[in-house]
């Protein structure tokens, strides 16, 4: 309890812009708790297969690419609060779209609308966190962020589980079928735009538009020509494939190999929503006695061979009980990759690196769901359970290679100045 109570203070000194970014992500975390849990559900309801469920998630993860660096600059002109009121507009009418839609053709348009959105998220995001704690507390603000979400998913899922069966039952419709669903997805879209609430109350902490330095234009092909840049990336690309291969599609398959109701999926995701955010809470206090670099890839290893289980236990306790240990090892380093990545870059370089991360995410999120759907129409998902373990394997090796040495000799925040990385300011 004592590492618990170490954290909760930390929480409680942060600023109030901080604070008020984490009522933020509360209020739209809750409603995507429930949003993600149905989406593809309520997609495969309205008769439509797993390729065109993979299609519509490629579309919104490369449409997340391709417009990912535009965001980034965009996201350093704007200011992160008018980044973010863009970006919650263009997340919202995707969202509505792809709801209310009856036909195919308008799911795809609204997917890259939603891309965008997600853009600007993932490149003003952490750009703000990292412009809004200090140094000493970037570490907290990173893990209480994501923590957080875990928590209030937690909430969303737990909650959200029994919404269509409520909603088919007061609509004389089936419990799983699309009027449910839609219901249900419509009521999680309006809580997400109640984040707009405590988004108005943030302070811009920069000048606006023109607060960024124009001399910081070459920043893109600067960090590109980065070694420590490239060393971020490459493990953060191998991961996203693998995820993207499987992650996506965990709920058709709990219910594809098990047939659970969508009570009991509900609770599942909730569950393993709320091991990840306690295990995310207290991952700053692991790595100050490990270090980051141990931390990150020590969980990631050790959520492997519950990964397998997952896959090829045919008991569904034992899935779901991996389901959770899976979800919560391979989670809780994330927050402490993303704010040590924020540490290499100057403050008006934030949002093009973290729109570097995101598009990074992305390739790897677009390409996977994708070959995923046409992989279980034909040989099911024990390919991709095999597939997903050898990227995550590999891009954990990849982190202990390209890290691991130099925070045994250094300390995590001391790498931009160990040796063999002269050859640019901020290196990794």
């Amino acid at each position: 309890m004592k590492p618990l109570r170490r954290q909760f203070r930390r929480m409680g000194g942060l600023g109030r812009n901080a604070k008020l970014f984490l009522a933020m992500t509360a209020v739209s975390g809750f409603g995507s708790g429930i949003f993600r849990l149905f989406l593809n559900l309520f997609v495969l309801a309205r008769g439509n297969d797993q390729a065109f469920l993979g299609a519509l998630m490629s579309l919104e993860s490369v449409a997340a690419l391709g417009l990912g660096l535009p965001m980034g600059v965009l996201a350093d002109r704007l200011g992160r609060k008018q980044a973010f009121l863009l970006g919650l507009l263009l997340y919202t009418v995707g969202v509505f779209v792809v709801v209310l839609s009856s036909l195919d053709w308008p799911l795809m348009a609204a997917a890259v609308v939603w891309g965008a959105g997600d853009a600007i998220y993932m490149a003003a995001g952490p750009a703000f966190m990292a412009e809004n704690a200090s140094a000493d507390e970037r570490a907290t603000l990173f893990s209480t962020r994501m923590g957080l979400m875990m928590l209030v998913g937690f909430a969303g899922s737990l909650i959200g589980g029994p919404m269509p069966a409520w909603f088919g039952s007061r609509l004389g419709q089936p419990p799983e079928g699309v009027v449910a669903y839609r219901a249900t997805l419509l009521l999680a879209a309006g809580f997400m735009t109640l984040s707009l609430i405590p988004l108005l109350m943030l302070r811009e902490q920069r000048g606006g538009a023109g607060a960024v330095d124009d001399r910081v234009a070459l920043s893109f092909r600067s960090l590109v020509a980065r070694g420590d840049v490239w060393r971020l990336l490459v493990p953060q690309l191998v991961i996203s494939l693998g995820a993207g291969l499987l992650i996506p599609y965990l709920n058709i398959f709990f219910k594809q190999r098990f047939g659970i109701s969508d009570s009991l999926l509900g609770f599942a995701f909730a569950v393993s929503q709320l091991g990840t955010g306690l295990a995310t809470l207290l991952a700053p206090i692991s790595a100050e006695r490990w270090g980051n670099v141990r931390t990150i890839v020590g969980s990631q290893l050790a959520s492997l061979p519950f990964l397998l289980a997952l896959g090829f236990v045919p008991v569904l306790p034992v899935a779901v009980g991996a389901f959770w240990a899976r979800a919560t090892l391979m989670n809780m380093g994330n927050p402490l990759y993303t704010a040590f990545a924020m540490e290499q870059a100057e403050e008006n370089e934030r949002g093009k690196l973290g729109a570097m991360l995101g598009l990074t995410w992305s390739v790897g999120y677009g390409l996977g769901p994708g070959i995923s759907g046409v992989v279980q129409r034909s040989l099911g998902f024990p390919p991709l359970f095999m597939a997903t373990g050898a990227t995550y394997l590999a891009a954990s090796l990849m982190l202990q290679v390209f890290f691991g040495r130099s925070e045994r000799a250094y300390g995590l925040g001391s790498l931009r100045s160990a040796p063999g990385t002269e050859g640019s300011r901020r290196d990794g």
